[in-house]
């Protein structure tokens, strides 16, 4: 409903704008005219401005757009967003929130997990690798920062291993 009085207010700028512009032009003749030329003009220019963010706003929390949206805010929040960061980030109502991530997790990109009284959703796509040193004969794991080249329990050469 707000987006046909957006594009209603949009097109109906237009005369607005042109009758502005015609008393503008009229306005060299009698200078009176000015004065309803600048009503005209401000008025065309508010209601266009009105539509075009209407507009614009209606577009960034569409479903599509609240999609891409979300998964974006969770690979900033290391793969874990909630209803709440969600409803804060895109100003939107929490049904409106809860709905885009359900059906996030509807399409399989997230899954719910329960902590203490609210919903986390996890975006394993974009969690951050956990790099460690592995042992391949013995499998012990040691820190990527670590020094060490060779494992001290069996002597092995040290691979990298991404989780």
């Amino acid at each position: 409903m707000k987006k046909s009085w957006a594009i209603i207010a949009i097109i109906g700028s237009v005369p607005l704008l042109a009758l502005g512009v015609i008393f503008l032009i009229a306005a060299v003749a009698n200078p009176s005219r000015i004065l309803v030329a600048a009503v005209f003009l401000l008025l065309g220019g508010a209601v266009l401005t009105w539509g075009i963010i209407t507009l614009r706003r209606l577009a960034e929390i569409s479903p599509e757009a609240l999609a891409v949206g979300i998964v974006d805010l969770a690979r900033r929040l290391d793969g874990e967003a909630t209803v709440a960061q969600v409803q804060a980030e895109f100003r939107i109502p929490n049904a409106q929130a809860l709905g885009a991530l359900e059906g996030l997790r509807g399409r399989g990109e997230c899954q719910r997990e329960q902590r203490a009284d609210y919903d986390v959703y996890i975006f394993k796509s974009v969690m951050p690798a956990k790099a460690t040193k592995r042992c391949p004969y013995c499998g012990s794991e040691f820190a990527v920062r670590s020094a060490m080249r060779q494992c001290p329990n069996c002597g092995a050469s040290l691979e990298i291993v991404k989780e």
